[in-house]
């Protein structure tokens, strides 16, 4: 018997094709103000978009693999730095670098730094 094509198969692509026209007319309405569209090795593509105001990020990873696909979507707000901190005290035990916490963050990696450094001084790390 045959494989049946249901066309779920076509669905992930037809996810990164609508998640890329959607950042093209946000782009276009002015609503993004920085973005970025990175492939991995792994075929997966991820799309980064920052709002206009700089206080929010959309992060969505999309991996497609014979018989897996996923995709995954992070909304990230800006946080005021006591509760940043909480954030990066947490992402630092989970082992994330400092690149990966700013990211998360919408701060500079620099930023990291100071909180972690802070951190350590508590002695909360």
């Amino acid at each position: 018997m045959g494989k049946e094509n249901t066309g779920l198969m076509a669905q992930p692509k037809v996810n990164t094709v609508n998640t890329l026209r959607n950042l093209a007319n946000a782009i276009e309405a002015g609503e993004i103000r920085d973005y970025s569209l990175q492939q991995g090795s792994d075929g997966s593509i991820t799309v980064k978009a920052d709002s206009k105001d700089g206080k929010s990020r959309l992060i969505q990873t999309s991996q497609t693999m014979d018989g897996y696909s996923s995709v995954s979507t992070e909304h990230v707000e800006k946080m005021p730095p006591k509760k940043r901190r909480k954030v990066v005290l947490k992402m630092a035990k989970e082992g994330k670098t400092q690149t990966e916490i700013a990211e998360k963050t919408i701060v500079s990696q620099k930023t990291i730094s100071n909180d972690i450094a802070k951190l350590k001084e508590q002695g909360k790390l």
